[in-house]
C-alpha cells in the first residue's frame, strides 16, 4: 500500500465521524492547497493535503463551492479514464481552510497518475498567474510575475512583459490577455474561459479552457493557473 493510501485509510477512518458533522465555520483568508481527495459515503469527498513530500495529519472535509462545482466534475472526469479509479486522487485548489472543513473556492487541476505527495508535479512556477498548455502541436504558456513566456512546437520562445498579465480584460467567466513582445516581436492574444477542461491521455482535468493566438499561430488548451 502506498503513502497516499495508508495516509487516507488512517486519517480518514479517524476523522470522518466529526467530519461529517462540521459545518462551514468563519473562514480564514484563501490559500492554494495541493493532495489527496478520496471518496466518502453519500457523495462526500474527503481531503488531506500534502505537506512537502509527505501528507499531512489531517483529513478534512471537502465542500465544494467553485463554479458548478468544478472539482468534483473533475474528479469525476479523471476516473473515468484514469487506472484503479477507486484509490485516492491528487488535486489542486484554491479556497478556505476552516479545520474539519476545507471549501474550494477555485478548481486548479485533477490528476490521474499521481500517486504521492512526493510525486506530485512541480511543472507551475511559484507566484505563477497564468499557466496553459496544449498538445498537437505542443505548447505551453506561462505568466509570472517577472513577465510571460510562449513556447512554441518549434522550439520558438516569445518573451513577454509582466504587466499585460495582472489585470484581466472581459466580463463573466471569460478573460482576455494582449501583450506584444517587444524582445522577440509579435502579438498575442489569450482567451480564458473558466470551464472544465479534459486531457484524457494525461489523466488530467483542469479548471479552464484556453484559446492562444500569436502571430499566425492559433492553438487551443487547458490552464491550470487562470
Amino acid at each position: 500500500m502506498n503513502v497516499v493510501d495508508r495516509g487516507l485509510t488512517n486519517y480518514a477512518g479517524r476523522c470522518l465521524a466529526g467530519v461529517l458533522a462540521a459545518g462551514l465555520a468563519g473562514g480564514a483568508a484563501a490559500a492554494d492547497f495541493r493532495g489527496f481527495v478520496t471518496d466518502g459515503p453519500a457523495g462526500l469527498l474527503v481531503f488531506q493535503s500534502c505537506q512537502g513530500a509527505s501528507l499531512g495529519p489531517r483529513a478534512s472535509k471537502l465542500s465544494d463551492k467553485s463554479p458548478d462545482t468544478a472539482l468534483t466534475a473533475g474528479v469525476a472526469a479523471v476516473r473515468q479514464v484514469m487506472e484503479n479509479a477507486g484509490r485516492p486522487l491528487y488535486v489542486e485548489f484554491a479556497g478556505d481552510d476552516a479545520g474539519s472543513v476545507v471549501t474550494v473556492r477555485r478548481f486548479r487541476r485533477a490528476v490521474g497518475h499521481i500517486l504521492s505527495c512526493a510525486g506530485a508535479p512541480r511543472d507551475i512556477p511559484a507566484g505563477a498567474r497564468l499557466h496553459a498548455s496544449g498538445v498537437d502541436p505542443n505548447w505551453r504558456f506561462v505568466a509570472t510575475p517577472e513577465g510571460g513566456r510562449l513556447e512554441l512546437a518549434d522550439g520558438k520562445v516569445v518573451r513577454f512583459p509582466a504587466s499585460p498579465f495582472s489585470a484581466r480584460d472581459g466580463a463573466g467567466r471569460t478573460q482576455r490577455f494582449d501583450a506584444w513582445s517587444a524582445q522577440d516581436g509579435g502579438t498575442v492574444r489569450i482567451e480564458v474561459t473558466e470551464e472544465m477542461c479534459v486531457d484524457e491521455r494525461a489523466e488530467t482535468a483542469t479548471g479552464a479552457r484556453v484559446a492562444l493566438r500569436y502571430s499566425s499561430t492559433s492553438v487551443e488548451g487547458c490552464a491550470a493557473r487562470f
